[in-house]
């Protein structure tokens, strides 16, 4: 593809110059659209995010409604751990549930043998499907695949399921150190050859998702997560896609993630404009940040906290509006709608 020709949130990415501030949201698929709800009902999570049809159709629901600049294929990042073989479910209000979590070293073998093109065809048919719409569109929005993190993945394979503690997780990281560190190699390699798999079958760009790094102090997620995000990070960028750096409750991380020297680093709602501009370098795009639970309140302050996140990171080359976090699911549609109108209405100066 002909640099003229690159989605804009593309160029936003590699810190070029966009005629306007472009935009996505994490976790846009989903539970606050009617139209998914509606989809979803009487089925589960699975059911829908494995099921290429369904999967494509909740993809593209928030593109036609607000008409971002990426869409973001509807998946989790646990997907290619279920395809790797470790039985799991969602529950409602209580989240993954994994049925077997990795006790001895003996137990990586199932990840090893992992074949991303065999064990999710989903998510191949779900992206080449988004792929080819959005080359039909005349404002061409991206199509943004992406993973978790090593050390967010393992955590889940320790703990058995989401926790707000990490006692079984930080217990493996300090009593059973080298099985975690293991689990975390073999983690990366699956990571590179699940989002191999996804450029592959058409995604413009990919995010890595670092959901749970944030419990670690700077020098432990310095030993536990930055080094597997970084091969990552290096081996996509060989493959000459840009890769977004997510990682929740960073706010003391910046320099760490700024050292993996990801194409974007996108910021949680606890880092300021000025704290950004000083800790991450400018040849690195920034995205964010606004606080996902601003959209809890009323049009009007929807508005006035959209403009200032917007007018604190406008004049910096390589920006792209987003939320600090996930879209919640009890977001009012009307502040969604505000939001979107306000950054689309924005004027770069």
């Amino acid at each position: 593809m002909s640099k003229e020709n690159q989605p804009i949130i593309v160029r936003a990415m590699r810190g070029e110059s966009t005629e306007r501030i472009p935009f996505w949201y994490m976790r846009q698929a989903g539970r606050y659209l009617p139209e998914y709800n509606e989809i979803r009902r009487g089925k589960s999570f699975i059911e829908v995010m494995e099921n290429p049809d369904l999967a494509f159709e909740v993809s593209m629901q928030p593109l036609r409604r607000f008409q971002m600049d990426a869409i973001i294929m509807f998946s989790d990042i646990l997907t290619p751990i279920r395809a790797a073989g470790i039985p799991l479910h969602f529950e409602e209000k209580k989240g993954p549930v994994l049925e077997k979590i990795v006790q001895s070293e003996s137990d990586l073998e199932i990840f090893r043998s992992f074949d991303a093109g065999r064990d999710c065809p989903y998510v191949t048919e779900i992206l080449q499907r988004l792929s080819a719409e959005a080359q039909t569109m005349a404002n061409r929005p991206a199509v943004l695949g992406f993973a978790g993190a090593p050390f967010t993945l393992a955590s889940y394979l320790v703990e058995g399921g989401s926790t707000q503690k990490f006692e079984k997780t930080k217990a493996c990281i300090f009593k059973q150190t080298d099985l975690f560190l293991k689990l975390s190699d073999v983690l990366t390699e699956l990571t590179i050859a699940y989002l191999r798999m996804q450029i592959e079958a058409g995604a413009d760009a990919v995010q890595i998702f670092d959901s749970w790094g944030g419990v670690l102090s700077p020098d432990h997620y310095g030993e536990f997560s930055a080094p597997f995000t970084k091969r990552i990070i290096e081996s996509v960028q060989k493959m000459g896609k840009p890769v977004i750096l997510f990682v929740g409750n960073s706010s003391h991380l910046l320099a760490q993630m700024n050292a993996q020297k990801p194409d974007v680093i996108s910021l949680d709602w606890r880092i300021t404009a000025t704290r950004a501009r000083a800790e991450i370098a400018p040849a690195i795009a920034l995205q964010g940040n606004m606080d996902p639970l601003v959209l809890y309140g009323t049009p009007e302050r929807t508005r006035i906290e959209t403009l200032r996140v917007l007018e604190a990171f406008s004049d910096r080359r390589g920006y792209i509006f987003n939320l600090g976090h996930g879209i919640h699911p009890a977001s009012l549609m009307e502040n969604v709608q505000t939001m979107v109108d306000t950054v689309k209405s924005f004027k770069v100066s």
